[in-house]
């Protein structure tokens, strides 16, 4: 079957990136209703919801490889219009949490008063807290980012030689039990970056083969792995074995089917539903303030004496699509916009102006 029309791919991506998004905010929203409700949210069905991280990890390796590969990008492009994705939005979430942890301080947050976490969570530094909970994901995508700027601009082949290095280096760290004290080389270390490789090696096999005949074995056999996973990771956590005691579990538990998944939606002419498309393209919103979003909305019920209205699926239902609703609304009214606001300065300065601006 031949590769999709882009329009379409594009689609099928952000449906997926939709996906990671909600599932993850399934999994630490039902610990948040556990905690603050006592309410068990399906009996924790969600609690592979993690997974979604490995799905993003993938999807940024293959999206990051297949764009840069159009030759539109140089290194200094392509690390502006990085930064303007990742840093401008997630700097007014911090600064919103750190203005709220000021204004209310409670013990149990009181690393958000801490300058070196606050600094190092601005940085996106590997470090043990952060200021916006899901932010460790973000360092890992941005050592990702550098690696793959200084390695890919300079010779497509020398990314090749860096990763086989990092997967090696990975694997005999893993396999001999080496570990280390320095945080920086854990997260280096970390088997979770495989999620990157495995992007990177569908990306590269996507642009080498125009035909693929079996599209829709391929994901029909990720879709049942990643349920098969997903459903022995749930009875294996309810017994209180931990089937996931090292992170490169991860990659062969729901890192490959995703890659498998990934993969063939790039040769179906799917029909993608525009809400899924939209929620995919507020996917980074709903990410990074889901978990605050629907602590609002729990202190709220609280303070309003709804607790035990709330405290039941049809309750957890309307606080997860309020949840949903609300992070929208601040993607097309403030990231979308703040988006559109820094890509009309880049287009409208050279470069080195936009990195003065910058620094």
């Amino acid at each position: 079957m031949n590769k999709q029309n882009s329009e379409s791919k594009i689609d099928s991506l952000q449906a997926i990136r939709a996906f990671a998004a909600i599932i993850v905010m399934f999994f630490h929203g039902t610990t948040i209703l556990e905690e603050r409700l006592n309410y068990i949210f399906l009996n924790k069905i969600f609690i592979a919801g993690f997974s979604g991280v490995d799905i993003f990890f993938v999807l940024s390796g293959f999206i990051i490889l297949f764009t840069s590969s159009t030759g539109k990008y140089n290194i200094k492009i392509f690390l502006i219009k990085r930064f303007i994705r990742i840093y401008p939005i997630y700097w007014l979430i911090t600064t919103l949490l750190i203005f709220a942890y000021f204004i209310s301080p409670a013990q149990e947050q009181s690393y958000k008063g801490n300058i070196e976490i606050i600094l190092g969570s601005f940085i996106l530094l590997p470090q043990q807290k952060y200021i916006v909970g899901v932010a460790w994901t973000l360092t890992y995508e941005i050592i990702f980012y550098l690696i793959f700027a200084v390695t890919y601009f300079k010779q497509p082949k020398y990314l090749f030689y860096v990763l086989s290095i990092w997967i090696t280096t990975i694997a005999i760290c893993f396999f001999n039990h080496i570990k280390s004290n320095s945080i920086l080389i854990t997260t280096l270390l970390n088997p979770l970056i495989l999620n990157f490789a495995l992007g990177c090696l569908i990306a590269y096999l996507y642009k080498r083969y125009n035909d693929f005949d079996y599209p829709k074995t391929l994901i029909s056999l990720g879709i049942i792995l990643f349920l098969i996973m997903w459903t022995r990771y749930y009875q294996f956590k309810l017994s209180t074995a931990n089937i996931l005691t090292d992170d490169i579990k991860q990659l062969y538990f729901f890192g490959i089917p995703a890659g498998l998944i990934i993969f063939s939606v790039l040769y179906l002419p799917i029909t993608v539903p525009k809400l899924l498309v939209y929620l995919g393209d507020a996917s980074y919103s709903i990410y990074l303030i889901h978990g605050t979003v629907l602590s609002i909305l729990i202190k709220l019920v609280q303070i309003s004496h709804q607790s035990e209205i709330f405290s039941s699926l049809g309750g957890s239902i309307i606080l997860f699509l309020g949840t949903i609703l609300i992070s929208c609304c601040f993607y097309s009214l403030v990231e979308k916009n703040l988006l559109k606001l820094l890509n009309k300065i880049y287009t409208t300065h050279q470069p080195e102006k936009i990195i003065s601006l910058i620094k």
